[in-house]
């Protein structure tokens, strides 16, 4: 039974400024849990991509190939697209970690950026298409629909997350929110040279991404992000010192939990729950914005990893290139949930690995979830996986079990807005979640003359999109015959709220997904 009604963006404030939004509640919604009580607006609807900077399969090896441990198999079911199309395809091993969610995502597969397969002159890019120099020519095309004339890591027009956030400008306290949890390039000699940007709100104009998970909480749920490393560095020790932002809002909190019903008081204190459960987990975690933190126990390099001795598995070592990005992952889709939670905005991205990505995997043996047996871990970084770097074990395992961690956090994030209630269904009923891998598996994008398969290819790529936004209808495997990428993102972002039909020099989306 319902007590009082509450505005939508009813915030608490407390001492030293301290401000915790509230999650939806039924007492701010209509009696049917469709729309808002004071006023007629529907429930917001959020989009999210959630970014893997891997292809799909290993060079020279077919689908069902793969060596382990020394051996060659022939063993399918390892490549992620599955051989049925509609509902009820089968589960393969990139997806097992969405395997209970099966029927929240629609796995779109057999798309392909159009390119010359005659010329690398830029001036024969076709819209929408890639340069050929792949891993900077298939950025453009992919992020924006905006076609590439050079190799650089760039993108020549809005992204789609972008033009979310421009629809529900002026609506929200932030207009998205741009998160990375991989912190550093780990390539000697090397930076990211624009291979760790994926929004963008113009031609060339990027948006900066996030990689602390201390300082994005503290920007996204304080108002306030510095600028400079130093600055930020002094306010991460800062906030390691202050009070939990609970503590600083306690005759509030009780004020609002003694005047709503049992279910909104319940979903309050889960949201307060929730909360203090981030403020832990942050807090333990040894980093800071911008410099390599170090723990209290001096035997462990908490912080930022150190380059990669090499690439494959004779000479790469076990403790470099790596920064705990499982933990930075699951940290920023937390942060993106309650984002969504409180709808302190309505778009994000959340890029886990960059593009040409040079973190080591060795770490994430024990996240994987693999049918195949191994003796050891994968010995390489992320980018060398995909170039058969450990000797022996190569192919297409390897690099589905790459794209398995990855999908584990899309699983993660999908899951969280799944048990999330809002209104008359879950906060997962008003999302568009894409998932997003750099690139696809066929022929070189460099030399088109190349047809064995190649992780260097924008052919046969696939996307993920998860909720039911706008009327999405989830569940099933819809495979194309070459829709651009671009198309895809069309449909979830129409998902989302957007009337238009084009993204960059693309046009139309897939009504699959909708049907």
């Amino acid at each position: 039974m319902r007590k009082t009604k509450i505005n939508r963006r009813t915030v608490l404030r407390g001492l030293g400024g301290a401000v915790v939004a509230l999650p939806l509640l039924d007492c701010m919604l209509n009696e049917h849990g469709t729309a808002f009580a004071q006023s007629t607006s529907a429930l917001p609807k959020r989009y999210a991509i959630v970014f893997a900077g891997q292809a799909l399969g290993g060079d020279d090896y077919a689908h069902d190939q793969q060596k382990v441990n020394g051996t060659n198999l022939t063993q399918a079911g390892h490549y992620i697209v599955p051989p049925q199309s509609g509902a009820g395809y089968d589960i393969t091993t990139p997806l097992r970690p969405l395997a209970k969610l099966q029927n929240d995502f629609t796995l779109v597969s057999g798309m392909r950026i159009p390119y010359s397969l005659t010329s690398a002159d830029p001036a024969d890019v076709p819209p929408g298409g890639a340069f050929r120099d792949f891993h900077g020519g298939g950025a453009s095309p992919l992020l924006s629909g905006m076609r590439s004339v050079t190799s650089n890591f760039t993108a020549r027009g809005i992204t789609s997350d972008q033009v979310i956030a421009n629809l529900n400008q002026g609506q929200t306290a932030l207009p998205s929110i741009v998160l990375r949890a991989q912190p550093s390039f780990y390539l000697s000699g090397y930076s990211f040279a624009g291979r760790h940007r994926m929004s963008f709100a113009g031609d060339n104009d990027p948006i900066e991404a996030q990689d602390s998970p201390a300082t994005a909480y503290q920007s996204i749920f304080g108002n306030f992000m510095p600028s400079d490393a130093a600055a930020r560095a002094a306010f991460d020790f800062n906030q390691r010192a202050r009070r939990s932002v609970l503590d600083l809002i306690t005759s509030k909190r009780k004020r609002v939990l003694d005047s709503v019903g049992a279910a909104d008081r319940a979903r309050l204190q889960r949201h307060f729950d929730e909360i203090r459960d981030l403020e832990t987990r942050i807090s333990q975690m040894p980093m800071s914005g911008g410099a390599c933190a170090r723990p209290a126990d001096p035997g462990v390099d908490p912080g930022i990893g150190g380059d990669n001795a090499g690439s494959g598995s004779d000479v790469i070592a076990t403790s470099t290139g790596y920064s705990g990005e499982h933990e930075r992952a699951r940290v920023m889709a937390d942060l993106i949930h309650m984002a969504f939670v409180c709808d302190l905005t309505r778009a994000a991205t959340l890029q886990i690995t960059t593009f040409q990505s040079h973190m080591n995997v060795f770490p994430l043996a024990s996240y994987l979830d693999s049918p195949v047996a191994l003796s050891r871990e994968i010995r390489a970084d992320l980018h060398e996986v995909g170039h058969n770097g450990d000797a022996e074990f190569r192919g297409q395992l390897p690099v589905s079990l790459m794209l398995q961690w990855h999908l584990s956090h899309y699983a993660y994030l999908i899951d969280k807005l799944k048990s999330t209630s809002e209104g008359a269904g879950t906060l997962l009923d008003s999302s568009a979640l894409v998932f997003m891998p750099e690139a696809g598996h066929g022929r070189h994008l460099n030399s088109p003359s190349d047809t064995a398969p190649r992780t260097h290819s924008v052919e046969d790529m696939v996307l993920l999109v998860a909720g039911s936004a706008g009327g999405l209808k989830p569940g099933k495997h819809v495979a194309t015959s070459g829709a651009h990428p671009a198309q895809c993102l069309l449909s979830a972002m129409q998902g989302a709220g957007f009337a238009g039909d084009t993204l960059g020099e693309v046009t139309g989306s897939l009504p699959e997904l909708f049907g």
